[in-house]
């Protein structure tokens, strides 16, 4: 699966934007998809005309699906990107833990470990069903089938990805959890893709597997721990809150679909 992009640029005095095609997510729904990865609006005057050079590359490129997100406080650009056929879908949350190493962690029977590749295809197949509250999940101009492959792929490509490691949560010589983390830099480790394997659900064990994590992170001197979740995952919430992360100020993400429902 190809993971490169080609960044455009439009710049000027009323738009600033930067957007590509999504190789990876065009090949999971079989249709070209682009992301807008960067949207200020400088001076609404003249804004329609630059915004038309993102459109004519939609139509060149032929996409048929993109997605952006918005700091919350962007409501003009929001409002704007709406009257565009953008449709809002969720609140994304980016929950942050600093000071990891002044926290003190209870020992536990929870031993992590990096996944082998004899573990991927049993996190693929839990991963292709575990995920329902997500983006993709919400929008229903997307088919539920393929939002489950979406989660499978990602979990697959993590296996092979350099910058991502799969580690796997054990209990009683079984998996019970797994999180796909990224170090975007020195000190910081990111949860890419976390998951608790369905039968293990609903027994108090969440937060007993996420302050393992949090400890095996401060072995590896990490100092901060961050993630990322949709506002349909409502559950999720109070883990985040009770393990001390605080959140910062939620993006707001929209959808567009080249035939809109």
């Amino acid at each position: 699966m190809n993971f490169d992009v080609v960044k455009e640029k439009i710049t000027s005095s009323h738009l600033n934007m930067e957007f590509f095609h999504v190789p990876w997510d065009s090949e999971v729904f079989n249709r070209n998809v682009a992301q807008i990865s960067k949207f200020e609006i400088k001076n609404s005057k003249e804004l329609i005309k630059d915004f038309s050079f993102y459109q004519k590359w939609c139509a060149q490129k032929k996409i048929d699906f993109s997605s952006c997100r918005l700091l919350h406080s962007q409501m003009n650009e929001g409002f704007f990107l709406e009257t565009q056929g953008f449709r809002f879908i969720e609140l994304n949350y980016q929950p942050v833990l600093n000071n990891l190493e002044k926290f003190d962690f209870p020992v536990s029977s929870i031993d992590i470990s990096l996944a082998e590749s004899s573990d991927q295809e049993t996190l693929a197949n839990v991963a292709e069903t575990l995920f329902n509250n997500e983006r993709f999940h919400q929008d229903p101009q997307i088919e539920t089938n393929l939002a489950h492959k979406r989660y499978r792929i990602w979990l697959e490509n993590a296996f092979k990805q350099n910058h991502q490691t799969v580690l796997k949560c054990i209990l009683n010589q079984e998996i019970v959890a797994f999180f796909v983390v990224e170090y975007p830099e020195p000190n910081h480790c990111f949860w890419s893709l976390v998951g608790m394997l369905p039968k293990y659900q609903g027994k108090g064990l969440g937060k007993i597997v996420w302050q393992a994590m949090l400890k095996y992170h401060q072995q590896e001197l990490v100092k901060t721990v961050s993630t990322s979740i949709s506002s349909h995952n409502v559950a999720v919430f109070n883990l985040y809150v009770a393990l001390g992360f605080r959140f910062p100020e939620p993006y707001t993400t929209f959808h567009w679909t080249k035939n809109n429902i």
